[in-house]
């Protein structure tokens, strides 16, 4: 799965439902990176392990992502 929208400049309340769903995940994979308050570090490191994170976060992360594309593409809230 490539998430690079992960983290991505997205509306507070996106951010808070995939930092909620993958905080679990960030820490035990992502720990020196989230040491340097970097969220590009840790949204690299996060997809760099996506496939080994919590199926709540993959489907966290997969949503936000979708939403991304749909807003990219101007399908946003057309399903």
């Amino acid at each position: 799965m490539s998430s690079v929208a992960l983290l991505s400049a997205a509306p507070a309340p996106v951010h808070a439902n995939v930092r909620e769903a993958c905080m679990a995940d960030i820490q035990k994979f992502c720990s020196p990176e989230l040491a340097t308050f970097s969220r590009d570090k840790v949204r690299a490191c996060l997809i760099r392990n996506i496939q080994k994170a919590s199926p709540g976060c993959k489907e966290a992360a997969k949503a936000q992502r979708d939403r991304q594309r749909a807003a990219k593409s101007g399908t946003a809230g057309q399903e």
